[in-house]
């Protein structure tokens, strides 16, 4: 689609969009009151709880902008508008005596106000602001008057609960996103109110919550039951809320979900529409309904009742019933609410009306009366009389009203059986009577009737004829300005065209002539204004078609069908939208616009700037540039489902004006046929986006009717009749559903009309230009005669079409009968022959028989027969293709339901023989994949919260202790050693390496003395661990904090985390409960199975051994239960065990070999008979084979029974010893001694093999169900212990939800306790650092000090004796004098004091003269005096150097000594301020956790006590309530009072300990004694070792310093002279060669003379 709107596109209208004050009344050429309104017939009467009661003779409702008064007794309404115009968003009224003057009423618009009006005067009582953005739902008072509800509408849905009188707001919350109906108080409690709506219900709390008082809601679930508006709910004393829903049964809410449905017995509903009212008095609970009824229910049965869990149904009929007419309860105001002897009530009627009826239970109820009649629903059509002041309006349910707007009077309403669409009033031109109508309905009909308007007093319609031309719904109708051509719209894409003229009694008659097809349904239709065939159609989808009617149609034509299309005579095009692009256009021309203007002001300014400075050089491009970026443009929206025509008509430039619904509305677009696209586009001021639905020219005045409800007066430019700028606009109608969609003008233009789908049709006296249609009829002629038409009120009434369709279908069909019986007798003849050719083939002899396959004339008979088999066969499936759907989903669900999250299938296990209960498992539900990933979130989770915990204790800084280094090694005289050691000798090295061991054991044993100093406890000072212990007990020890009491804290382990950990903790703790005892049963289970298998083993054993028993010796087994296959193994009932068409296949059939029957039979499974050879080679190789041979060669049946062991043995010792050989001899019947006896012993053995067999089985059965009681006495246990876990799990969400709810502030005061705790440690930790760095810094300064002492000992030990000491002392001594610098005023002053005082150690030096001189010389020290070693003078210098360098360091650390402190100071007080902070963080978070511990500490718990677990402390048998006392542990009490006991024993210890470290430490002292002792008589004997060694007692330490020094002093000296020798001898060398390098050369110049 092109950017722009074509070459003959224009926009007109849009001229001066920018501009304001284009509707100011200084613009407007009319006057407001050129319109007024004069009466209101309708009511909103669909609209719920649209009737408030302001006295006793006085009912008000809201309808379009108005608000209208009903007077009772003299039935007449009254009116008056809105504040803002915008409609009424709910009208209500305080029901408290006190308040019986005053009515409540939410106005919506830009700001919806709520207006509390005083009756009669109207004055305004209160004004409540800034409830909705938009618009009012609902509003309602509580029981006592005080608080008001108000529910706001799209789009913020806020409930705001107002203390109305102050005109305050108490709470506010958002409800739901959607519509809300109903807000409703409760009566018993006033914290507690519901609001309900679109497939919704919301249960509200006002709760005082320790963060304040909120308004907490929480959402009705439905459950399994399915989704329901509700408009009426009323809440019990017990908290639970009886709802309506939309199918008429009660619903009952307890903690917000649906205990249970009630409906009526017989699963009826209650009501057979949705409840609109529920009261309750003295244990009665009244329902109102939509069907008109009212009944009242016994609550006490409902109470009582207990469905079954998978049935949660009630059923209960009522103890009264009340019919009120045919009507749609959608209000009931009770005449006086608080006297108990009235049962007046007024009621709203969704169909179009106010009813007065008797709801009395005590006595005959007067009957309903109705007080007042209009329109229900919307008005979808309405006309006036060209020649009387009547009225008709056609709604929306079919229902046509007749009214009299001269008298503001209902003539009469008249109900037909579908519903209504369009309607027209035919006028004078074609019917004589000027009373006939023409009505179209969505069952297709189209209906003419005669409006008898004779009698003024009895008004009556008549039905003339019904059409059915159409098999869809008729969508508009119109007929021709001559009124001859009547045309008719459907949704079947089709438009029926009449020929209208009169038939013998002057009535109009409508004669079809046949329908036009298009590709779109018909929306509306507009005739040619010359050329009176010619009609324009508008449809659905955005297309315009433009049909030249021809009228001379012929029933030739029209004999087959009545579709008489013609392209030739349509012509058509279709809308496009343009609408984006112009708005796109508009954009750009108001940027072009401002720049253009900024452009202007840009040259002005550069025009001035240019006078004020002559000459200057402007480069205008870069002035005039545009310095703003370009605006991304919103992308081209075409809709993706084209609009709607709404109407349409002719313009003056033969073009065709057409307003659109949806995204195209606000404009008016003229077509033309020739064109793609419109050719001009007319704005319509201040409505863009609103559609335009109806029209009416009066004169040189246009006017709209909208779709929000305005009514739009439009002057029409004499010169450019698209000029529509020259206009009011009237509100009237609802704004948000009072779409107009018609105008309508009487017989003489006094009055105007319009009819709005909110059900209003409000007259107009209109003041302009009339326009007369015709003159008044001074009366109106009846119907000619009275007649009786049925009409068509079945839908399968065939069309006009279907008519001639069904006939010729008739004549088609007749024809194909006679041909079929022509071709069924032919093949009667052939079946015939082919009859008496099998006879004949079945008499011959089987051998010359043909088989039946070769009878087949042609395989595709065969294969036709399969193909209908096939065909049978798909369409079998896919008839149960659905149900299988069904079956399979159904299947699924409840799998999923029941099954799924299940850990196994509940089974139960009966005894073998034992007479106890069978034993069941636990149904318990799986953990699964999600229960281990909350685990592994908790653990995360608990990981954060660690990080966040507060920590009062700072980490210590653990301090490096440094062992110290050994003493400076003076004897190198400050050199470097590694540059000294490499000369030593052997020896000297020794010594060196000796010298520096000991001095580091020195050192390190003065590290470890110090450190073990340091670790000595102070004896004055108790062991930390003891004072902490000490604490700890004084604390806790007997006194135990209750979390009930104030001073409680909760730990700040007790998180939502941790109470998550604690719930899954207890749900792994339930699951693993339940589930050992399942494994534990499902192990019996398999043991029985194996039980039952040695069993049946048994009796298989035991039946073979009656066989060879004696009746008399023969033993049963007792009776054992077999195995439930149902109970004990339910999970095999999940294997579907089906196989599809029984196995057998189509082609089997085909064969004709054998019968259905045959074939199931021969699928079905045959026993296999394994081949068993006759001559086995090991006869005997079978045990049972043996016995049986054995059996018959000993001939045991002729034993009759064997007898008791006694007799046994005396019967064997008759008979002779196997040694005797008539043992072996045999008789005639081949018996014998040893056959006897081996007879005997063969049968003894089996009655002994029975006994045993008998007596293990007896035990093994006897084992197993002593194992099934022991299970089934465990199960009342951990019944007992599961049921205990889930009432503790639920406790525990409980304390959980108090906590979430929590979670989000204690985070916050977390956070900023955290942080200041981080602050506060932060500067903790530099303060630490800094004391750390001052520590160093004073160690620096001993050290420092150290190394200048060691220094001038050295110094000092150096140049002790030397003949230049004092020389050398003060070149030493003398002061650091710092260069001279640019200093501030402290500075300056700081360095002059310190330069006068080294001026005065100078002078002081200065006077020092040479020891050994005895005269006043003094020896300046910039030359070395003679006879001073100059190695030792340099020295003296160094080492002056070295000690000025260490006094500047000790200066520097000085001063940094005294910048730490100031800075410590400063920390330490803002140290304070942080901790003060912290401080009051951490309260403020532990007070949150105290009142959130309070909260938890009401949750309730359930816990197991038994009789001698309570003790009472009281005296008397005044006992007390047990729910206030505290659970306490006993351990805790029995370990205090050992405690007493431990304390005994740990002093006793203490003493034992005390006794023994005394012993020790006498033990220690005499160790001391004996060690000092010992130190002594070494240090002794070491002393006179010196002495005889080197004669007097000597440090060694200095010894082997002075050998050092010396030693390097020898190596250094020996050095420089062996440098002064070797430097000698290179000079002597170097004269040397010079020498004889000048002698050669004379010699050369000797020989060349």
């Amino acid at each position: 689609m092109d950017s722009s709107l074509g070459e003959n596109a224009e926009l007109v209208g849009a001229e001066d969009l920018d501009e304001e004050g284009l509707n100011d009344d200084y613009n407007v050429s009319f006057m407001q009151d050129i319109i007024t309104l004069e009466h209101s017939f309708g009511y909103d009467c669909k609209r719920l709880f649209n009737l408030v009661l302001v006295d006793d003779d006085t009912l008000v409702f809201a309808s379009g902008n108005f608000l209208h008064y009903f007077s009772i007794s003299r039935g007449e309404v009254t009116f008056r508008e809105t504040v803002f115009g915008c409609g009424v968003g709910f009208i209500t009224k305080n029901e408290r005596p006190e308040f019986s003057n005053l009515f409540t009423v939410g106005e919506n618009g830009p700001k919806p106000t709520i207006f509390i009006y005083a009756y009669p005067s109207h004055d305004i009582h209160t004004k409540l602001l800034n409830a909705a953005k938009s618009c009012f739902t609902a509003g309602s008072y509580n029981s006592s008057g005080e608080l008001f509800a108000s529910q706001a509408g799209y789009p913020d849905f806020i409930i705001t609960i107002w203390r109305w009188q102050k005109a305050e707001v108490v709470l506010r919350a958002k409800s739901f996103q959607s519509n809300i109906l109903y807000v409703h108080f409760s009566e018993y409690n006033p914290i507690l109110l519901c609001s309900a709506g679109l497939s919704h219900i919301k249960f509200w709390k006002m709760a005082n919550t320790f963060t304040g008082l909120k308004l907490k809601g929480d959402l009705g679930r439905f459950g399994k039951t399915d989704f329901s508006d509700i408009c009426a709910m009323y809440m019990l004393p017990d908290e639970n809320v009886i709802s309506g829903c939309d199918w008429g049964n009660m619903l009952l809410w307890e903690a917000g979900l649906i205990k249970f449905e009630i409906c009526r017995k017989g699963r009826k509903p209650c009501h057979t529409k949705p409840i609109t009212r529920i009261t309750m008095s003295n244990g009665e609970v009244t329902t109102v309904g939509m069907d008109g009824y009212v009944r009242v229910w016994f609550w006490e049965t409902v109470d009582i009742a207990d469905p079954p869990e998978d049935d949660l149904f009630v059923e209960i009929d009522p103890i009264y019933e009340f019919k009120i007419s045919n009507v749609e309860l959608r209000c009931m105001q009770k005449i006086k609410p608080f006297d108990d002897t009235d049962f007046g009530y007024y009621v709203q009627d969704g169909g179009g009306g106010i009813w007065f009826c008797d709801i009395n239970t005590f006595d005959v109820p007067r009957p309903p009366k109705q007080l007042y009649s209009c329109v229900g629903g919307r008005v979808l059509a309405a006309q006036m009389s060209a020649i009387s002041p009547h009225l008709l309006a056609l709604s929306e349910t079919g229902k046509l009203f007749v009214y009299d707007f001269e008298r503001n009077k209902l003539l009469l309403d008249k109900q037909f059986a579908s519903n209504g669409v369009d309607i027209l009033w035919l006028d004078a031109q074609i019917s004589s009577y000027g009373t006939e109508l023409i009505a179209g309905f969505e069952d297709g009909i189209l209906r003419q009737l005669f409006l008898d308007l004779s009698d003024p007093n009895k008004t009556s319609i008549q039905l003339i004829r019904a059409y059915k031309a159409h098999t869809a719904p008729i969508t508009c109708v119109g007929v021709n300005r001559i009124s001859t051509i009547l045309v008719s719209g459907a949704m079947d894409k089709t438009m029926f065209i009449y020929r209208l003229s009169n038939d013998a009694e002057k009535l109009v008659q409508l004669n079809p002539l046949g329908f036009v097809e298009f590709k779109a349904v018909p929306s509306c239709f507009h005739w040619h204004l010359q050329e009176m065939s010619v009609v324009l159609i508008g449809c659905m989808s955005g297309e315009v078609y433009e049909y030249n009617i021809r009228t001379n149609v012929t029933e030739a034509e029209t004999y087959l069908s009545y579709n008489i299309t013609e392209p030739n005579r349509l012509r058509s095009t279709r809308f496009v939208s343009v609408k984006s692009r112009i708005r796109r256009d508009l954009r750009r021309e108001q940027i072009k616009k401002r720049k253009e203007k900024k452009k202007e002001r840009k040259l002005q300014e550069i025009e001035k700037l240019k006078q004020a400075n002559p000459g200057l050089q402007i480069d205008m491009d870069s002035a005039l540039a545009d310095s703003e970026p370009d605006e991304e443009e919103e992308p081209l929206h075409i809709p993706a489902v084209p609009n709607r025509v709404i109407w349409l008509r002719y313009t003056e430039r033969n073009t065709v004006w057409v307003s659109m619904a949806g995204y195209d509305a606000g404009y008016l677009y003229e077509l033309d046929f020739d064109l793609p696209e419109p050719k001009y586009c007319t704005l319509i001021t201040d409505a863009d986006d609103i559609e335009i639905h109806s029209y009416y020219i009066l004169e040189e005045f246009m006017l709209f009717g909208l779709v929000n409800g305005s009514l739009r007066i439009n002057h029409i430019n004499s010169e450019d009749f698209t000029d529509l700028s020259d206009y009011r606009t009237y509100p009237m109608h609802d704004a948000l559903k009072g779409t107009i969609p018609a105008i309508l003008s009487s017989y003489d233009g006094e009055y105007l009309v319009t009819i709005g789908f909110d059900g209003n049709i409000f007259l107009y006296k209109w003041n302009g230009p009339k326009y007369v249609r015709s003159a008044r009829w001074p009366s109106l002629p009846g119907l000619p005669s009275a007649r009786t038409v049925e009409d068509i009120t079945d839908p399968e009434t065939p069309s006009l079409e279907q008519v001639k369709i069904n006939a010729e279908l008739k004549r088609q069909q007749e024809a194909a009968e006679a041909h079929d019986r022509d071709v069924l007798a032919k093949i009667g003849v052939l079946q015939n022959t082919y009859f008496d050719i099998i006879k004949k083939n079945d008499e011959l002899p089987p051998g010359l028989r043909v088989p039946d396959k070769d009878l087949l004339l042609d395989p595709r008979i065969t294969q036709q027969i399969r193909d209908e088999l096939q065909a049978e066969l798909d369409d079998v499936r896919e008839d149960l293709a659905y149900d299988l759907e069904v079956a399979q989903v159904g299947h699924q669900k409840l799998y999923n339901h029941f099954l799924k999250c299940l850990d196994h299938i509940p089974f139960t296990i009966a005894p073998l023989r034992a007479k106890v209960d069978p034993v069941a498992t636990f149904r318990v539900e799986a953990l699964g994949e999600e229960f281990e990933q909350i685990k592994r979130d908790i653990a995360e989770r608990l990981k954060m919260e660690h990080d966040m915990r507060l920590t009062d204790t700072l980490e210590s800084d653990e301090k490096v202790e440094l062992m110290g280094e050994p003493p400076i090694e003076s004897f190198f005289f400050g050199r470097e050693p590694t540059t000294i050691t490499p000369k030593f000798s052997r020896t000297m090295m020794r010594l060196l390496h000796r010298y520096r061991k000991r001095q580091l054991y020195e050192v390190r044993r003065m590290f470890d003395w110090e450190k073990l100093e340091r670790q000595k406890p102070d004896p004055n000072r108790n062991h930390p661990d003891d004072d902490a212990q000490i604490a700890a007990a004084m604390r806790n020890l007997g006194d135990y904090k209750l979390k009930i009491g104030s001073d409680y804290e909760p730990k700040t382990t007790e998180t939502l985390t941790a109470k998550y950990i604690e719930i899954v903790e207890c749900r792994e703790r339930y699951f693993n409960m339940l589930d050992s005892y399942n494994q534990r049963l499902r192990s019996l289970r398999d043991r029985k199975k194996e039980v039952m298998d040695i069993i049946e083993h048994h009796r298989v054993r035991l039946k073979r051994l009656h066989e060879y028993l004696p009746e008399a010796n023969r033993m049963y087994m007792r009776h054992i239960n077999e195995i439930d296959m149902e109970a004990e193994y339910p999970e095999m009932n999940l294997i579907e065990h089906y196989t599809p068409g029984c196995g057998v296949n189509v082609d089997d059939i085909l064969s004709l070999d054998a019968s259905v029957e045959e074939l199931i039979a021969a699928k079905s499974p045959q026993l296999s008979i394994i081949p068993v050879s006759l001559y086995p080679m090991d006869p005997y190789a079978d045990p049972a084979k043996r016995e049986e041979i054995k059996f018959k060669a000993l001939q045991v049946c002729q034993l009759p029974a064997t007898p008791p062991p006694a007799e046994m043995l005396q019967y064997l010792e008759t008979l002779p010893s196997p040694a005797d050989p008539s043992y072996y001899e045999l008789d005639e019947e081949g018996n014998g001694p040893m056959i006897l006896e081996m007879r005997h012993r063969w049968l003894r053995v089996r009655v002994v093999e029975q006994l045993l067999m008998l007596a293990d089985l007896d035990e093994v059965v006897r084992l197993f169900d002593l194992a099934l009681e022991k299970l089934q006495a465990d199960r009342i246990n951990i019944k007992m212990d599961s049921e205990f876990l889930s009432s503790y799990l639920i406790t525990l969400n409980q304390e959980l939800y108090i906590l979430r709810d929590s979670e989000e502030i204690e985070s916050q005061l977390l956070i900023n306790a955290k942080h200041a705790m981080n602050t506060r440690n932060e500067l903790q930790l530099v303060i630490n650092a800094t004391n750390r760095q001052l520590e160093e810094l004073r160690k620096n300064i001993d050290k420092i000090n150290e190394q200048i002492a060691a220094l001038q000992q050295s110094f000092m030990i150096t140049v002790k004796g030397h003949k230049f000491y004092d020389f050398l002392r003060r070149i030493f001594k003398k002061k650091y004098r710092p260069p001279k610098r640019a200093r501030g005023e402290d500075e300056e002053s700081s360095s002059s004091s310190s330069s006068s005082s080294s001026s005065e150690d100078g002078a002081a030096d200065a006077q020092s003269v040479d020891s050994l001189d005895m005269t006043t010389i003094r020896l300046d020290e910039t030359t070395c005096p003679s006879g001073l070693d100059r190695t030792l003078y340099d020295w003296s210098f160094s080492m002056r150097a070295d000690r000025h360098a260490l006094e500047r360091s000790l200066a520097d650390c000085h001063r940094d000594v005294d910048r730490k402190r100031r800075e410590i100071a400063e920390m330490q007080t803002k140290m304070k301020y942080h901790e003060e902070v912290y401080q009051r963080e951490k309260n403020t978070l532990l007070e949150f956790r105290r009142n959130r511990q309070q909260e938890i500490n009401k949750v309730q718990i359930s816990t197991i006590l038994r009789m001698d677990q309570l003790q009472h402390f009281r005296e008397g048998e005044d006992f007390r309530d047990v729910s206030k006392a505290i659970l306490f542990d006993a351990d805790i009490l029995v370990e205090l009072r050992r405690r007493a006991e431990k304390l005994e024993e740990e002093t006793m210890s203490t003493k034992r300990w005390h006794r023994i470290n005394f012993i020790h430490l006498r033990r220690m002292t005499r160790d001391i004694k004996f060690m000092r002792f010992e130190i002594t008589r070494l240090e002794e004997e070491i002393k006179q070792a010196m002495m005889r060694r080197f004669g007097i007692i000597i440090n060694l330490d200095e010894l082997e310093e002075e050998v050092l020094r010396r030693y390097v002093f020898e190596l250094e000296t020996t050095a420089e002279e062996e440098m002064r020798a070797l430097e000698k001898e290179l000079s002597e060398r170097l004269s040397s060669r010079a020498a004889r390098r000048s002698w050669c050369r004379r010699r050369r110049t000797t020989r060349k003379r």
